[in-house]
């Protein structure tokens, strides 16, 4: 079996509890290699020793599982190194939430002993497939998300103003301070952040989450999977920035346009324990 660990490098704890997480992996007579590996100190060099860095081109050859040591950001990282080649993902959280990385560090070694006997199942999520279309002549390109695409004001005293189009149908013309596009997946990331439901991951739905609206309408709008959603970005105002799942921005000029469908390739995550959604919900907010 071959593991491969994704690794929040600025972070102390993530990176000693890798190394713990690689010896125990080790001894259970596991391979063993790391996304990249940049980073400095003690600890991060121990990994190194531990866990072979690799490119994030090869990090999927020949491997079995990856497992992410951060909070929900180093998941999504994790999860865009290996949705395209189906390998499942495990998350470790050593963040605050943490709804996608459900392993807490008390029950690293368990979870960890199960992964090296394969005991574990694998839980599909869907995401949104994302096409982004440039108002100044360049040519489309295409981009996907597990959680949400944003799009978000450059110009901190104006809005950005949006006609927000569902299966072809203009349904509003929006003016806020940004636009949140989110899987059921997501619903518990930025969009709930920004007052939008909490979705159940097992409905493939395309959430409209508006961000700070100037306008009365100011409610999610819950889309099909086979709805796509199409954002267009009007004349006459400032570039916006679109972002999904938090990576590199992506600046929009006016005119340009971002469209979402529902449904696409999923991200398998791979879970070793009994708790369902409802329940890691009432243990995060501390609900009774």
């Amino acid at each position: 079996m071959r593991v491969g660990l994704v690794v929040h490098a600025n972070r102390v704890a993530s990176v000693a509890a890798a190394a713990d997480a690689a010896r125990l992996l080790i001894d259970l007579g596991v391979e063993v290699v790391m996304a990249g590996g940049v980073g400095d100190g003690d600890t991060m060099r121990d990994l190194q020793a531990l866990a072979p860095p690799v490119p994030p081109e090869r990090f999927t050859t020949e491997l079995d599982l990856a497992v992410s040591f951060g909070g929900d950001g180093t998941f999504l990282r994790a999860a865009h190194l290996c949705r395209d080649d189906g390998i499942p993902v495990l998350g470790v959280n050593l963040g605050r939430l943490g709804f996608l990385a459900e392993i807490e560090l008390d029950d690293l070694g368990p979870a960890l002993r199960a992964v090296a006997h394969g005991d574990y199942h694998l839980e599909p999520r869907a995401t949104l497939e994302i096409e982004i279309e440039h108002g100044d002549g360049r040519s489309t390109e295409t981009t996907w998300a597990l959680n949400e695409v944003a799009i978000e004001k450059t110009a901190r005293q104006r809005l950005v103003r949006m006609d927000v189009h569902v299966d072809g149908t203009l349904f509003a013309k929006v003016p806020a301070d940004a636009l949140i596009l989110a899987t059921a997946t997501g619903s518990t990331a930025y969009a709930l952040s920004a007052g939008g439901p909490i979705v159940s991951p097992r409905i493939e739905a395309t959430l409209v989450v508006p961000v700070a609206p100037h306008t009365l309408f100011d409610r999610t709008v819950v889309a099909g999977p086979d709805e796509a959603v199409r954002v267009d970005l009007l004349i006459d105002q400032p570039p916006a920035l679109v972002s999904a799942d938090g990576r590199e921005p992506i600046e929009l000029v006016a005119g340009g346009a971002i469209t979402a469908r529902g449904g696409g390739r999923p991200v398998q995550l791979a879970r070793v324990g009994l708790l369902d959604f409802t329940t890691v919900v009432r243990r995060k907010f501390g609900l009774r």
